[in-house]
């Protein structure tokens, strides 16, 4: 299904990865940090 060439190498993808899920958790902290100002 993919064309020669296209694919990425392992440590791209991983840090693709790393990268989404870094974003993911700084936001979920943001919104926690927000909710808990927004409580005390």
């Amino acid at each position: 299904m993919t064309r020669e060439g296209s694919e990425r190498p392992l440590y791209q993808r991983l840090a693709w990865f790393a990268g989404l899920w870094l974003a993911g958790v700084a936001t979920l902290f943001v919104i926690a940090s927000l909710i808990r100002w927004a409580i005390l």
